[in-house]
């Protein structure tokens, strides 16, 4: 009886984890402000775009700090951070600026 209970509790338990992440998208991420990201390469991202092209190399310290904590794989894949779900782009879209 007691092996039952346990077996079905584990179950129980399973099932709700599952269900738990049935909602969050694959490669979902949160963004240094809290926000609902996408792991992407930061060539596909909008805002890192936008500021590349606004500050080129002399990007302010404040920018940069919030790039390094939007990293979201090891350095060995590319550089991937967690980009807002607003500025991702899509892989079938052409990657310019928009």
């Amino acid at each position: 009886m007691r092996l039952t209970f346990r077996l079905i509790f584990f179950w129980f338990v399973m099932m709700l984890a599952s269900l738990c992440h049935c909602h969050t998208p694959p490669g979902s991420c949160q963004t240094p402000d809290k926000n609902l990201g996408q792991c992407v390469h930061f060539s596909a991202c909008r805002f890192v775009l936008r500021q590349y092209a606004m500050y080129k190399e002399h990007m302010p310290p404040v920018i940069m700090r919030f790039l390094q904590r939007s990293r979201c794989r090891p350095k060995v894949d590319g550089y991937h951070l967690c980009c807002e779900l607003k500025d991702v782009i899509p892989a079938n879209a052409n990657s310019k600026l928009k």
